[in-house]
């Protein structure tokens, strides 16, 4: 076979229908980057089976069908259809007449598909077929993506005698031999599960027997009681027909006494009206003498009401006085704080007057200098009129004694303002210097203070570093430590996933008692309508033992730790049916209704302490099946090894 033509419509960038035709010799698609070369090879391989989206560039298998594009609307459908020339006839027995095979797949946005060979419906198995052993096929060397032949030429033995097989056309004899010893092995697992079920059947067809007889007796039992029901009906009818009689009498006497009582009821019921016309009477005096209680109640309620409000009066005025009387007294406490804050003020003002004397007398014996040196002054005056005449000739000395005498006296008054102002400097001077001394001694005590703080800063410093660097070095252990469990916890959840989805689907047991149990509760997306009825559950889903004695319970049970809880011997058989029917395996069975306990034919009975029932948790429900099964061992502590006691 020969790939003839490829039409493409609505498949990835492939909008309108493209058809691409591929004649004798060798065909090349070539064009630019993006126009769509490897969506070609897509197609084919899509046509073709391919399952795989990963294989095809996408996400999901929606991604193959036309998205959009500028002023493009979206399709809802994605078809290729490949045509094959079989000129050789390689084609399978049942296209050996075509001259032509058109396969062909659709998928709609919905997400239905469709397979198609020669435009009629077909299975993908079909398709696989019909490829098998020509060497064109989703997976084989006919179809090498790019970048993919290095991969191919590097490939290992039993890859590359994949290929060989492949060209060499024996895949398809390869695939119905694994096919048919597939069916050989399913004929032999059902051969034995009818073996199982003849061995059941006959184990079976004694407590099937025993089931009848008890029927038969039972039916007599049920024919006997029949009897004895009429026998007692119609007693039951006698006696209740003269109890009927005995009533009616006693009826018709009771009318006639009812007749003698409503006479009297008559003269009774006058009686009454006479009675109750006195009581009218009564309750009108009653209603007038309420009115003027009332009345008074009002004139008592209004007394009451002034009483209580000149009460209130009264203690609001007392209230009054006494709040009246805590303000005077706190006015005479604070007229007495402000008597002794005048005392301190005329102390005060006794010392600045007695502060102004002794500045006052300062003054006056310093006027009393300056009047000295006026009356020196004076004498000098005279002293120098004295001499005037005789000194007239020296005018020009005595007008140079009085320039000097005159700068003399200036250079004095210059000196008394310098001697003040140095006087005041000094004393400046003295309050900064012991301003400066108390700062520097100040500023001493600090620098010691702040240099012990830093010194004992420091310490603690050295001391909080090495601290760090512990707990740094701490603090990166634990790092590891919680990314080791961080990682181990994962691991963990991990294989806990796996490990529950394993027990939900009940990976550890056989096939037929997975069958049975995921037919006991089908999921949302099984086939099956309702659950199997009168499943109870697994026996090792019932028995839980402690640790340390779960080798004990396995010893004891072996096997049946596999086997189902089943409410009675039918749910059992309608279990088994449901095995035949889907050919899912085998599984053994236990009845609860008519499971028993072992009897023992020892000559010691077990002790208690030593029972294996005391270190096994079971359901409150399946107590005695425990019992049944486990009830006759007895465990050794010492060596954990366990012994049947009786006939188990």
């Amino acid at each position: 076979m020969k790939i003839k033509k490829l039409d493409i419509l609505g498949f990835k960038s492939f909008l309108d229908k493209a058809s691409i035709a591929f004649p004798s010799g060798i065909s090349a698609i070539v064009g630019p980057n993006g126009c769509g070369k490897s969506n070609v090879i897509d197609a084919l391989r899509w046509v073709m089976g391919e399952q795989s989206v990963k294989q095809l560039r996408g996400k999901s298998m929606e991604d193959i069908i036309f998205a959009g594009a500028n002023n493009k609307p979206p399709l809802n459908m994605a078809e290729v259809t490949l045509t094959l020339a079989n000129d050789n006839g390689h084609a399978p027995e049942e296209f050996r007449d075509f001259s032509e095979i058109s396969v062909t797949r659709r998928l709609f946005r919905s997400g239905e598909s469709a397979y198609l060979i020669n435009r009629q419906p077909c299975r993908l198995k079909d398709i696989y077929n019909l490829f098998m052993g020509s060497g064109v096929g989703t997976r084989t060397f006919s179809i090498i993506q790019q970048g993919n032949i290095g991969a191919i030429i590097d490939a290992g033995p039993d890859e590359r005698r994949l290929f060989i097989e492949e060209a060499a056309g024996v895949t398809r004899y390869k695939f119905r031999k694994n096919e048919a010893l597939r069916k050989v092995k399913a004929t032999e697992q059902n051969l034995l599960r009818i073996n199982d079920i003849i061995v059941e059947v006959n184990r079976q067809m004694a407590g099937l027997r025993r089931q009848a007889k008890k029927a038969e007796r039972y039916k007599g039992y049920q024919e006997r009681a029949k009897l004895l029901d009429t026998h007692l009906l119609v007693h039951y009818h006698e006696s209740y027909t003269r109890q009927i009689n005995e009533a009616q009498t006693l009826l018709k006497e009771l009318k006639d006494t009812d007749m003698a009582h409503a006479t009297q009821l008559q003269k009774v019921d006058a009686a009454i009206e006479e009675i109750k016309l006195k009581r009218h009477q009564k309750d009108q005096e009653i209603a007038s003498q309420k009115s003027r209680k009332f009345d008074t109640q009002r004139k008592i309620d209004r007394s009451e009401a002034d009483l209580s409000h000149l009460k209130t009066e009264i203690q609001r005025l007392n209230n009054e006085t006494i709040e009246l009387g805590r303000a005077q007294e706190e006015l005479s406490a604070k007229s007495k704080t402000i008597a002794l804050e005048v005392s301190d003020v005329q102390e005060q003002n006794s010392t600045l007057k007695t502060n102004i004397d002794g500045l006052q007398s300062r003054i006056d014996s310093q006027r009393a200098g300056s009047r000295d040196l006026q009356d020196q002054l004076n004498q000098l005056n005279t002293i120098i009129d004295r001499n005037k005449n005789a000194l007239m000739g020296l005018v020009a000395e005595e007008a140079r004694y009085k320039n000097i005498y005159q700068n003399a006296s200036n250079s004095k008054e210059s000196l008394k303002r310098r001697l003040v102002r140095i006087d005041e400097d000094v004393a400046v001077a003295g309050k900064k210097v012991s301003d400066a001394e108390k700062a520097r001694q100040a500023a001493e005590e600090a620098y010691n203070t702040l240099r012990s703080q830093m010194e004992a800063l420091a310490s603690q410093i050295e001391a909080l570093k090495g601290h760090l660097s512990q707990k740094a070095a701490q603090l990166g252990a634990q790092v590891k430590r919680t990314q080791t469990l961080e990682l181990e916890r994962s691991q963990s959840r991990s294989h806990l996933a796996t490990l529950q989805k394993m027990a939900a689907n009940y990976e550890w047991y056989r096939d037929g008692v997975k069958a049975v149990m995921q037919a006991k509760s089908p999921s949302e997306d099984a086939a099956q309508s309702a659950p199997l009825e009168g499943v109870i559950g697994l026996l090792a889903d019932v028995v839980e033992p402690s640790a340390g004695y779960e080798t004990a319970v396995e010893a004891v049970l072996g096997e049946s730790m596999q086997y189902i809880l089943v409410r009675d011997q039918a749910a059992g058989t309608s279990a088994i049916d449901y095995l035949m029917d889907r050919k899912a395996g085998r599984s053994g069975f236990i009845p609860k209704t008519t499971l028993k306990p072992i009897s023992g034919s020892a000559s010691t009975p077990i002790p208690q302490d030593h029972r294996l029932l005391n270190h096994i948790s079971v359901q409150p429900d399946c107590q005695d099946i425990a019992e049944a099964l486990l009830g006759h061992v007895a465990v050794v502590e010492e060596k954990m090894r366990s012994t049947g006691k009786g006939s188990g």
